[in-house]
């Protein structure tokens, strides 16, 4: 059994030297590929365009100043202005600063809700009828209420005219509170 066992083993070894000698592989050759490759495609030569300088009119003679003849000046008297009512109107348009340096801001307050689900609604409704508006939490003494508001407007007369406008729409007391950024991102 030994002897068949060495045996097999030598036979093994020989036929890995030799079978790689006799099947070399030199009688089995990849088909040929004929790749035609066709000529390079021609290019239109490009337009030669000399460039034009533009014609600029203080280097020709066409313009030219007359320094010599006279302006007439028409001095027309003042007319009277009453100041303070630009005061009030120019007061009005633009916003207040608040001691910070920024705009100060009023909203109205519809009102407080302690159901959200109440608040939600008047600020959907609020919202289909074209009006900013969004809700803030308000920690009062009966509890966490919920605030629903419009706007905010940056000038006092368009949060009354806004004001007035609102409470004869929804048929509630609206109120103008101060816009307050922290407030409204809480």
């Amino acid at each position: 059994m030994k002897q068949r066992l060495v045996g097999a083993i030598v036979l093994g070894c020989l036929a890995i030297i030799f079978l790689p000698i006799l099947l070399d592989g030199e009688g089995v050759s990849p088909p040929e590929m004929n790749i035609v490759i066709p000529n390079a495609p021609s290019f239109p030569e490009p337009l030669a365009l000399e460039p034009e300088r533009p014609v600029i009119l203080s280097d020709t003679d066409d313009l030219r100043i007359d320094t010599e003849s006279e302006v007439e000046v028409l001095v027309v008297d003042a007319i009277p202005v009453d100041i303070s009512e630009i005061e009030q109107n120019t007061s009005q348009q633009f916003p207040e600063l608040d001691a910070n340096g920024l705009p100060q801001a009023w909203s109205v307050r519809m009102g407080l809700f302690g159901d959200r689900a109440n608040a939600e609604a008047l600020i959907a409704e609020l919202l289909d009828q074209g009006y900013r508006a969004y809700s803030d939490l308000l920690s009062t003494s009966q509890g966490e209420l919920t605030a629903v508001l419009v706007g905010p407007v940056v000038t006092p007369a368009e949060a009354e005219t806004l004001r007035n406008e609102l409470s004869r729409a929804f048929n509630l007391e609206a109120l103008i509170v101060d816009f307050n950024i922290d407030d409204a991102n809480q």
